[in-house]
This record gives structure tokens, sequence and C-alpha cells, in this order.
């Protein structure tokens, strides 16, 4: 795939401070740029507040010339996903069921926190509806695209499309996003750029509209590792040194590989990726990673996510079935079929599954997995249901583990290609995780691999 893309922000943009005389002025260049592209059948944004925005930014870059201590994040702009609650608009979750919903009345709890540490929200993004799928698609409100794709015809992952098109354009800074499966970190793969999904206890969850209440958390998609650190740091107020050398690290890989049905070029890019790291100095071994192939089919087999969400959706699907995606509305009604033992069952055995993979991973600071084990495939390609269900299944085959495992997680840009390289870390070690990827983030991130 030919990948040139000329993103707007560069590694020196989120360089400290972020106050710069030319704060306007660069989000002129990206809604001139935003303004001048074709959005039918691809929206990102749902709803956007860019004039309030550009005298925001004129607010702060007037406080910047003066001795007054700004907050940490002042001059930086954020979008936020449909499924979290922000103040004056409609939280649709992309759905054309809740589009007429009325306006929240406060923003969810890390939007608050993140526009309390002096962030400035520029847009709401569009969405898979209801969260309910990775590739991306809506067919309400369009599908975004990959701008890693120069044809503009392959999408650009979910569920929070909207958010990791936007990063990638540089019309957002940072993006708030939710991770169910790989959310987050499925987008970011596919367009370039970093998503974070963090442990469940990390982020504040009020205001965020649900999946399923076993799995998702809150999540956060940037240009750079530096600034997915420095915006987790304004929200949580934790933080971790960066590990040097790069031989304090010790990394994992499943044994089970192979089994995971990697596309040829995924594979080639990882492998490449993998002896990069091997040669600045990074341990990483090969071991048997069984809870994560384990922990994939308890969840599935247990109806867990269907179940949760047919819970959630059970009275608007007998109102307004016809409201909702085709697709979507048939996958969300099928969890009423989960017999209650199932799922309890289940929950049960992703307990134990949890321990055991805190056992296998003994002596290791996480393991590596290609993000997603496929190239973005076009819109077209999705147009037949069957084949969306196959390759939606696959989009969320590596991602899910941290899901199901409760593990930090986030996918690094390898390259200006639409492929993601996967650190997951161990139970609560996401400052270390953090850490990690911005010692990993450079040895990848000028990867050329013809794709």
């Amino acid at each position: 795939m030919n990948t040139d893309v000329s993103p707007l922000h560069t590694q020196q943009d989120h360089a400290e401070p972020h106050i710069s005389a030319n704060g306007p002025a660069r989000l002129d260049r990206a809604l001139a740029d935003y303004a001048a592209r074709d959005w039918t059948d691809q929206a990102i944004f749902l709803n956007e507040r860019f004039e309030a925005a550009r005298a925001e930014l004129g607010h702060w870059q007037a406080l910047s010339r003066t001795s007054r201590e700004l907050p940490p994040l002042a001059g930086l702009t954020m979008t936020v996903k449909a499924c979290f609650d922000t103040a004056g608009w409609v939280s649709s979750c992309g759905s054309r069921v809740l589009q007429h919903a009325k306006p929240a009345m406060r923003s969810a709890a890390l939007v608050h926190k993140l526009r309390t540490a002096g962030a400035t929200l520029l847009a709401q993004t569009n969405m898979t509806e209801f969260a309910y799928g990775a590739l991306g698609v809506n067919t309400r409100f369009g599908t975004p695209r990959t701008p890693l794709d120069p044809t503009g015809t392959r999408i650009a992952g979910g569920s929070s499309s909207g958010a990791a098109v936007a990063v990638a354009r540089g019309y957002g800074d940072v993006a708030v996003c939710s991770d169910t499966s790989g959310s987050a970190r499925i987008p970011a793969a596919f367009c370039g750029v970093v998503g974070f999904k963090p442990s469940r206890a990390r982020y504040d969850t009020q205001g965020m509209h649900w999946l399923s209440t076993s799995f998702d958390v809150p999540g956060l998609i940037c240009p750079t590792v530096g600034l997915c650190r420095q915006v987790d740091r304004a929200v949580t107020g934790c933080g971790a040194d960066i590990p040097s050398p790069p031989l304090a690290i010790r990394l994992a890989v499943p044994g089970t590989l192979s089994d995971m049905g990697l596309d040829e070029d995924v594979h080639a890019l990882f492998r490449t990726c993998r002896d990069v790291l091997t040669a600045a100095g990074i341990t990483i071994h090969e071991i048997p990673l069984d809870s994560l192939m384990d922990s994939a089919r308890i969840a599935a087999e247990g109806g867990i996510i269907g179940a949760e969400a047919y819970a959630l959706h059970r009275h608007r699907l007998t109102t307004d079935f016809d409201g909702y995606d085709p697709v979507v509305g048939k996958r969300l009604l099928a969890g009423r079929e989960n017999p209650a033992y199932r799922y309890v069952d289940a929950l049960r055995a992703l307990s134990a599954c949890r321990d055991r993979f805190d056992r296998e991973i003994t002596g290791y600071d996480g393991f590596l997995l290609p993000t997603v084990p496929i190239l973005p495939p076009a819109v077209a390609e999705l147009r037949d249901e069957a084949t969306y269900l196959r390759l939606n299944r696959r989009a969320f085959s590596l991602t899910e583990f941290a899901n199901r495992l409760d593990l930090p997680g986030i996918s690094l840009p390898v390259g200006k290609l639409p492929v993601g390289l996967m650190l997951t870390g161990i139970r609560g070690g996401d400052d270390a995780l953090l850490a990690m990827a911005s010692v990993l983030e450079p040895l990848v991130s000028n990867l050329q691999q013809p794709v």
C-alpha cells in the first residue's frame, strides 16, 4: 500500500511548552485543511466549536505572555468521542436512535478533568454505532477513512474512528475515546498514531456511555507517546521515569503467535520490529502465554459483551429497533439468547485466567504483538455482512487480550504504515508501560516496508 501522508503534527509540535506565538495560527491551518476536504460519507466530527476554540487558544496565548502560571494542558486541543457526555451536545453514540436526545447537562468526568487542566475542546468525534464494532463503519453519519491511504477507500478502524483521524490529520492534539476490545488501539494503528488503553481503575468513567460494563475503559489517542504521557499525568498525577538504557526492559512474545492469524505483511513487519528492538538492547523472549487465547475464548463463549450490551439496550430495542444500524441491531438483540449461568461462569473463569496470566508473565515487563493482524480493508469490502463480521472479529483478535485480562496496552505507529506495534503491560503497570513506550517509539517510528 502506498502510504504517503503529510500530517500537520510533528514530534516537535509537542515539545513543552505547548503555548507558542502561532497557537491559534496552527489551529487555523488545521481548520483550513479540514474545510478543504470532502467529508461526504466519512464524517469525523458530529459537533464542533471551532470559533470558540480559536478564541480560547487566543486567551491562553495572551496569558502565556504574562507571569501567570498556566495549567498543564493549556494550548492543547482535544476532541471527544460521541459516547462521552459533553455539556451542550447530544451524546448520540454515533446512532440515529439518540441523535434527538437532550443535550448533556454536564461533561463526563474525564472530559471535565482535561478541560480543568487547560485543554481546549474542539469537536465531538464520529464512531461505530454504540461502539459495537472494530472497523469504524457507521451507516448513519459515514465511515471515516485512514489518512494513510491516498486512495481514500480504506477504513480508519473503530470504534473510535473519528478520534483517530482527527489526531492523524492534526485537527486535535488529544482524543478522548473508549476501548472495549481495542477501540483506541485499532484505529490508532490504522491511522499511524498512538492509542492508549489504561487499566480499568485509572480514569473515571462517570459520563461514559457503556457497551460492556466488564470491559469498557476510557482511552486516549495522541500523535506521540510523550503527549499521551503528559495528558495522562495531568489526569492522574502519576508518571514514571523512562527506563534507561533499553537493556532494562524485558518483553515477551506469545509462543502461539503463529496461530493468531496474522497476514504475512503484518507478520513480516512485526519480525522487523522485533529485530530492531533486540538490536537496541531490549530483551525479547518467546514464552507460553496460553492465558491470552483462553481469555478471548472464555469471553466469546460466555457471551459477556453481548449479554451486557443487550441489558443496556433491551428497552430501546423493543421500541426503536428499526432506528439501529441493521447489523448492530441484530448483534445487540442476539445478546438476549445468552443464559445467565453461561455469563456468570465466564466471569468466574476470566478471574482465574487473569491470575494465571500474572504467573505466566512473571519476570517480564509486558508482551509484544502487532496491534491488528490485518491491514485496513476497503469500505466497499464491508458491504457484505458476512465479510464485515469476519473482518470485524479478526480486527480485535489481538487487542482484546488487554481488555479481558484488565491490562494496560498501547499501540505505537510503525513508520507511516497502517500497522501498529502493541505493547501490553502487567496488571496495574500503566506508568511503567507508558515509560517503556517512550523508549520503543523512536526505535520503530521510522521503519519502512512496502505493504
